[in-house]
């Protein structure tokens, strides 16, 4: 099909090659020979009267007009694929989407490992690919690279819809073996101690709770970062250590290793996290399939209410 003289075929591999800036990976991404896919671009830069992609030593650069294409030329695939995936239903229990989502691994224990259980039940034909926040997340979400995106409100992408999904507070996480009945952590206690730190990205993502303390006067020592927080426990196990968690993962943790969720003895602010999805698949039947379980099982996670403590002594006093 022609609109304006250009085959709209051409857009499928002008996007792929603006993505990968090369003709090989191009090809690979869209099932088509190298030379096939040499004589596309080729009929592109004739169509834009533009080199579009021009080589650099061993890269291909885009040129500016090529820059100004990238978000256009996704935005508008991204509108025909909406269009061709509408149905007059959605029948989950038929259904065969893949869905890419991402999220911190806090996010995938305490929220996705049940969401995909009930969709084993609801959607068993349906598949799931759930990766890490990483640098890159706003770019996934812009070029439609993933379906949802769920994440603190300060990394929420802007441009795209979103809404609170759950909120939850902070705890600190202490190995049993090195506490006693009555141990309860003072604020001075807890900036004297060694902490267990979770980042990403070498340092380039910090959590919310490092966040908030780093406008602080008073910082805690990290003698431990771990690049996800599944490693926690392992790193606090037959130590002395301290780590700061949202809390619900902190009780999820206690639960299945020798630790003990003790109050936060620093003021830090409840957080929210948030669902994402492109704006542009506003109107997709399965998205807002698959948002209505996440809004369903977020609601029934456990209340953050604290349980009532016995009096006990301050660690340090």
């Amino acid at each position: 099909m022609r609109f304006n003289k250009l085959d709209l075929n051409l857009l499928v591999v002008l996007d792929a090659l603006l993505a990968t800036r090369s003709v090989s990976r191009a090809a690979e991404r869209l099932f088509l020979s190298q030379p096939a896919t040499s004589l596309a671009l080729g009929r592109l830069r004739e169509y834009f009267d533009d080199e579009l992609l021009v080589s650099v030593g061993k890269t291909l650069v885009p040129t500016p007009l090529a820059e100004q294409l990238v978000k256009p030329v996704r935005d508008v695939l991204l509108q025909i694929q909406t269009v061709t995936r509408a149905r007059p239903t959605f029948d989950p229990a038929t259904a065969t989407r893949r869905f890419t989502i991402e999220s911190s691994d806090y996010v995938i224990t305490v929220l996705l490992a049940e969401v995909v259980r009930r969709a084993a039940r609801l959607a068993p034909l349906m598949q799931f690919d759930l990766r890490a926040i990483s640098p890159q997340t706003p770019e996934h979400l812009d070029s439609g690279g993933i379906e949802l995106l769920i994440a603190p409100e300060f990394a929420v992408v802007a441009g795209h819809p979103a809404e609170p999904l759950f909120e939850d507070t902070f705890s600190c996480l202490v190995c049993e073996a090195h506490v006693d009945p009555a141990f309860e952590l003072s604020s001075d206690a807890y900036f004297d101690a060694a902490h267990v730190g979770v980042e990403w990205g070498g340092g380039r993502r910090i959590t919310y709770d490092a966040k908030m303390l780093s406008r602080s006067r008073r910082q805690r020592r990290q003698d431990v970062i771990a690049p996800n927080f599944t490693l926690v426990p392992e790193l606090l196990v037959g130590t002395p250590r301290i780590a700061t968690l949202p809390t619900r993962l902190a009780r999820h943790m206690a639960a299945r290793f020798p630790l003990r969720v003790v109050p936060c003895p620093i003021a830090l602010p409840r957080f929210a996290e948030n669902l994402q999805w492109h704006k542009y698949q506003e109107r997709d039947p399965a998205i807002s399939w698959l948002r209505e379980l996440l809004r369903a099982t977020a609601a029934d996670l456990p209340a953050l209410e604290e349980a009532s403590h016995p009096p006990r002594r301050r660690r340090g006093a």
